[in-house]
Formats: C-alpha cells, sequence, structure tokens
C-alpha cells in the first residue's frame, strides 16, 4: 500500500497524489477556460448592444455608440465606423459637438479603412506601418501610435458596402497592442452585421429627415416670394431665434440655468421659425404689401377728380364773364381762386396722410370735412383717417388671421413625437406676456417658451428690416432701445431674454452681419 494515502500522512502528499492533470495541462485548462469566459462576456455584451444601439435612430449618435461597444467588446484601445458616400467616392464619420454635429471625410480608397471599403472584404493587419496602404497622417496629427488594425466592411441588406467597422491595436496582458486573431474576425462581423442594420435603418430615418427638411425649406420659401415686402423675413427669424435658443442653452445664471435644449428642440424652433407665416397664404396680397393708406393710385384718382372740379369751377367763371361781358379777372378771383387754393390744401393733406403716419385729432376733422364735402368717397376717407401704421381695423384683423391660419395648417402635417409643439410654439410668436398679443391675449408662462424666444427674434427683424414698403428700418441701437425700454420694459416680453438677445449679440447673422435684409436673389 502506498503510504502517501496512509491517515496521518503528510498533508502535502496527500494533495500531490491528487493530481490526475500534468501541471502543463492545468495551466491550458485555465488559460482556455479564461477564453471561454471572455467569449462568454463578448456574446452578452452582443446581445446588449443589439438592444443598446436599436433605441438610436439619428446617425450623428448612433455612431458613436457603435464605436464606443465595438472598442469594448473586442477589447481594442479605439475603433471608428465610416460610411460609405457613393455619389463622391468617400467615406465619412458624424461626429456630435454639443448641440451640432459634424462630418469627417476623406478619399473612399484612401487608408487601410478605404482598402477594405474598396475591396469589400476583411482586413486584418498586424503591423500597420509595415502595409504600404496604411496612412499615417492621423496618427501624426493625434500623436496615437497604430500598430494592429482590423477593419470589414458593413453591408446593405442587398449586399452593397455601406461602409467600414475599423478596430485599432488589440489590448493584450499589460496593455501592449497584439495581432488580432481568427477568433476576432469573427466577433467583428457579428458586430458588423448588427451595426449595418442599424445603420441603414438611421441613414433611411435621415433621407426622412432630409425629405421633411426640404419641404419645409420650399415652403418657407414660396412664403417668402409670395410676400417680396417681406422677403426673407422667416430665414432672419430663424437665425435670430436660433442664436438666442443656444445663448439660453449656454447660460448659467437664473432664470435660464435649467433650461436646455436639445438637437430635437433646435430643430422644431427652426421649423417653427421657418413656417410661422405660412397662413399669410390666407391673407390677401395688398395687405401683405399695402406701402400706404389707399390702393395704388389712389391719390391720383382723387387729383384727378378734385383737377376736374376745379376745371368745370374755371370754365363755369370763365363763361359767366363773357355773359356779363365782364372782366374775368374779379370773377376768377371770387369763384376759382379760393377753390383752387382749397383743393391744393386738401390733395396737400391726402399726400401726407396717405402714408403710414400718425393722424392729429386737427387732421382727423379735416379729412371729415372732405367727405362731408364729397371730395372722398366713404371708403377713402375710412383709410386715411388710420391713426397709426396704414391699416384699418378690418385690414389688421385679415393681417394678424395669418398666426390662426399657420397654426392650422402645421396642425395638419404629423409632425414626428420630437417635433410635436412646432404649431404651439409658431402660434404663441405674437404673444406678448402681459396679455397685450394676439390672438389669444396669453399672459407669462401660459406662451410657450420657445414663442418667447422667437418674438423676440421677429420684432427685432420687424424694427431694423429694410425691405418694408411702410416703413424705413430702424438702426440697430434705436430697434434696440425699443425692445429694452418699451417692450422689455413694460414686461411685454421676459426682460432677462431681451437682455440676452442683445449682450449674446444674437443679431448677428451666421455671415456676421446685422441682418440681412434684402430679397434672396
Amino acid at each position: 500500500m502506498n503510504k502517501d494515502l496512509l491517515p496521518g500522512a503528510p498533508r502535502a502528499n496527500r494533495q500531490s497524489s491528487r493530481r490526475l492533470i500534468p501541471i502543463s495541462d492545468t495551466a491550458a485548462a485555465d488559460e482556455l477556460a479564461r477564453a471561454n469566459e471572455q467569449e462568454i462576456e463578448k456574446l452578452h455584451l452582443l446581445l446588449e448592444t443589439a438592444q443598446f444601439l436599436g433605441t438610436e435612430q439619428r446617425l450623428e449618435r448612433l455612431m458613436p455608440k457603435i464605436v464606443e461597444r465595438t472598442s469594448q467588446i473586442m477589447r481594442c484601445e479605439r475603433s471608428s465606423v465610416f460610411l460609405l458616400d457613393r455619389e463622391k467616392n468617400e467615406l465619412y464619420s458624424i461626429v456630435a459637438q454639443g448641440l451640432e454635429a459634424k462630418e469627417i471625410r476623406f478619399p473612399a480608397d484612401k487608408g487601410l479603412a478605404g482598402a477594405s471599403a474598396t475591396a469589400g472584404r476583411t482586413l486584418n493587419v498586424p503591423d500597420a506601418y509595415a502595409d504600404p496602404r496604411f496612412n499615417p497622417e492621423v496618427d501624426k496629427r493625434t500623436g496615437f501610435k497604430t500598430t494592429s488594425v482590423l477593419a470589414i466592411p458593413l453591408r446593405d441588406r442587398s449586399g452593397g458596402v455601406l461602409g467600414v467597422l475599423q478596430c485599432l491595436n488589440k489590448k493584450a496582458e499589460g496593455g501592449r497592442p497584439t495581432p488580432f486573431n481568427a477568433v476576432d474576425e469573427s466577433f467583428l462581423a457579428a458586430i458588423a452585421g448588427l451595426a449595418a442594420v442599424f445603420l441603414e435603418n438611421a441613414k433611411l430615418y435621415g433621407e426622412l429627415d432630409h425629405l421633411l427638411e426640404s419641404v419645409v425649406e420650399a415652403v418657407s420659401q414660396a412664403i417668402d416670394d409670395r410676400d417680396p415686402c417681406t422677403s426673407g423675413h422667416s430665414r432672419r427669424v430663424t437665425l435670430y431665434s436660433l442664436n438666442l435658443a443656444r445663448a439660453v442653452h449656454e447660460c448659467q445664471t437664473p432664470p435660464f440655468d435649467t433650461v436646455r435644449y436639445t438637437p430635437e428642440r433646435l430643430r422644431q424652433l427652426r421649423y417653427a421659425g421657418l413656417l410661422h407665416d405660412v397662413g399669410k397664404i390666407g391673407v390677401r396680397e395688398y395687405i401683405l404689401c399695402k406701402a400706404d393708406k389707399l390702393p395704388e393710385g389712389g391719390v391720383d384718382l382723387i387729383r384727378a377728380r378734385l383737377e376736374l372740379l376745379a376745371a368745370r369751377t374755371l370754365g363755369e367763371t370763365l363763361e359767366q364773364a363773357i355773359q356779363e361781358r365782364a372782366e374775368p379777372g374779379p370773377l376768377l378771383a371770387e369763384r376759382y381762386a379760393p377753390l383752387k387754393l382749397q383743393i391744393d390744401q386738401a390733395l396737400a393733406l391726402i399726400e401726407s396722410k396717405n402714408k403710414p403716419a400718425f393722424v392729429k385729432d386737427e387732421e382727423l376733422a379735416a379729412l371729415a370735412a372732405l367727405k362731408e364735402k364729397g371730395w372722398l368717397t366713404v371708403k377713402e376717407h375710412e383709410l386715411l383717417s388710420v391713426r397709426k401704421g396704414n391699416l384699418t381695423a378690418a385690414e389688421w384683423d385679415d393681417m394678424r388671421s395669418h398666426v390662426t391660419k399657420s397654426y392650422q395648417i402645421l396642425l395638419r402635417i404629423p409632425w414626428p413625437a420630437a417635433l410635436g409643439e412646432t404649431p404651439e410654439v409658431a402660434y404663441t410668436h405674437h404673444e406678448k406676456r402681459d396679455g397685450s398679443g394676439y390672438p389669444r391675449k396669453l399672459h407669462g408662462d401660459e406662451i410657450h417658451f420657445d414663442g418667447q424666444v422667437m418674438c423676440v427674434a421677429d420684432i427685432y427683424d420687424a424694427l431694423t428690416a429694410t425691405d418694408r414698403p411702410y416703413k424705413k428700418a430702424l438702426p440697430h441701437e434705436v430697434a434696440k432701445k425699443i425692445l429694452m425700454e418699451e417692450e422689455a420694459g413694460t414686461e411685454k416680453l421676459l426682460p432677462a431674454l431681451v437682455k440676452l438677445f442683445f449682450d449674446a449679440e444674437c443679431y448677428l447673422l451666421p455671415d456676421g452681419t446685422r441682418a440681412l435684409h434684402k430679397p434672396n436673389p
């Protein structure tokens, strides 16, 4: 009997007697177990990734998520995902930067990613710098040292190349880069299959987005083209509004420290800005472009009528002088000259009050007297008696109806959930916090905050625009004073919002100018 198996034998001897596998085989088994555990962990991550990516439809957010999960599953230092632009023969990636997104592009035949896309096959390169297809320029710019590269084409449903998924520098024990192996290729192929499905869906979603964007742009341009008197107004109001919204987002002090804008909310504000005047298609054109109080040629018609009266009086006076065999001078001085003076004074008054200027009480009385004498028709008298501006009460009602018409039109559009408040934002852009706005006379925070943002932009543009036939453009400093003192000072507008508009220079357009008030070419 083996003494090592007897009771009381040393413990070490008993343990050594139970070794059924040689030491070298045990180490291999442990290594195999670790490899299996890693593969199981990768499979779990792969399943989680399918759920994780399935919740995102926008490319600029989906692509970073793919990169994050790929690096985690593949245990590599960096990953990249590129899409193929067939028309331009370029690979590109979209990087989210705050509220915006930026594209990075390069020729589709450049670098190892380009080689994978062009050849349509997986590339496993253990030493990048030994491969002539490798482009070291990125390493030079970033200071990163690429060693091993694994790139695989992303394929769409039809089998065409959609883009490339690339991994750099597989991490070995100790953190040093090591080449990728066949198992890595299998896992990256699985990730690429998932990523391609979600990327293709996101591209289709993006194409629908682009379609919506194009329709909105086209409708907005059509509105401005129909109303040449305010051409460019919708675009300017949109740009001012977006500038102010970004300033609010970046503000860290009350009352805006808790107000934040997402890309979707910015997009919603943009659409509301571009379409806020779509209801003008239901407003009579002569009201939209009405420069004076009387219709075009209205003063000439009155002048012709009064000059005819003067000519008739002159003729009758001369005929009387002939019949009476008298000198015409005294009769002309008595009958014709006073009438001619009254007509000249009346025409001067009519011409001055035809402009959209304030009408005084004594001027109203003079206009009423002209109506009583039959020199003005009832309609002419009504138009010329408008105290302020150039629209009658009925015309103002017609003009202001464009807000409700816009709302009704926008409500008919099946907006995505993220853009669902677009009609309400547009509906509130003429409301004032003191209840003096229209059409619903809302008060304070009853007004959508983004509608308040647009209201500031709309008033500033109305004051400074040079393309309005019924008013002169005001200088920037005058417009600022009106907004700060008359609008914010009486709390018709949120004072902090108006102040931020000027402090953050939200009146500057992307080209650095204060305004772009000329009609688009």
